[in-house]
């Protein structure tokens, strides 16, 4: 059973405690054509939830595979807990799907991290998720045709510090303006593609980037910073980190579409497309 990876556009950080139980969250993320695939003994029965994904313990009979490395930011975790899911109880309708994928991954694993990965994992497509009261809205927007045909992905390095340690860092700064920020540029974000201004929505794809790297050095690295700064110069017209940060994947966006993928393959920087 497989479930597809994400990338996330802006919003990331409002969808974690506690500023998700403080002031709600607003995110736009998309599923891709990256996957993470669960192999499952079908002779296995669980006895317990708890034990399908504790997939460390030996013998037990799951194989995780993944399109990407473990700390590429695509959201691998909260995937490969929805993939497992499915893997085991297939007859799970997808909300119950991420409601017990995010108990595993928070409560019983205890990892850090937000909602988005696992309802794009269950979902598909272009979500706009609100989180308010306990309870997540889920939006599915139609995706707009030149939107993949404009993005690419660049692998900038392994992650240089956890995304657990990043995201702790984070909380204990007050950042709770920077996070109404991110918040509210998830909504226009959203809007902006509604009405299909590309131009538009790259510009605060980058105000979105600049807000993320604000939250803590941690997010950013010297590399990074240059690597981006560069693909501006290529054709870019926007880019984020996806994930944590520190390291994976770089969103970048198209100012003209073909423009900034030449400019790469002339540099010999691989991309991915985003499908």
């Amino acid at each position: 059973t497989r479930a597809p990876l994400r990338i996330s556009f802006a919003g990331g950080g409002t969808d974690i405690e506690p500023y998700i139980t403080d002031y709600g969250s607003y995110v736009l993320s998309a599923a891709i054509k990256l996957y993470t695939t669960v192999v499952c003994d079908d002779t296995y029965v669980p006895r317990l939830p708890i034990e399908i994904m504790l997939s460390e313990i030996k013998g037990a009979p799951i194989k995780i595979l993944s399109d990407v490395s473990a700390t590429s930011g695509l959201g691998g975790s909260g995937c490969s807990f929805v993939a497992g899911l499915k893997a085991i109880f297939p007859q799970l309708e997808r909300e119950q799907l991420v409601k017990l994928a995010l108990y595993l991954e928070r409560k019983v694993m205890k990892n850090t991290g937000g909602n988005q990965a696992p309802y794009c994992a269950a979902f598909g497509g272009l979500l706009f998720l609100i989180s308010e009261n306990g309870k997540t809205e889920i939006n599915q927007l139609p995706i707009p045709e030149a939107l993949s045909r404009l993005l690419v992905l660049v692998y900038t390095h392994d992650r240089k510090v956890e995304g657990r340690v990043i995201i702790e860092n984070q909380m204990t700064i007050n950042n709770t303006k920077l996070l109404h920020h991110q918040k509210q540029l998830a909504k226009v974000m959203r809007d902006a593609l509604i009405r299909t201004d590309y131009d538009e929505f790259a510009k605060l794809l980058n105000e979105a980037w600049e807000a993320k790297k604000s939250l803590t050095p941690l997010i950013s690295t010297h590399e990074i910073d240059d690597l981006y700064q560069k693909c501006l110069t290529m054709g870019a017209a926007g880019g984020s980190i996806m994930g944590a940060g520190s390291g994976g994947y770089f969103l970048l966006m198209e100012g003209h579409e073909g423009e900034l993928r030449q400019n790469l393959t002339n540099a010999s920087i691989p991309y991915s497309n985003v499908e």
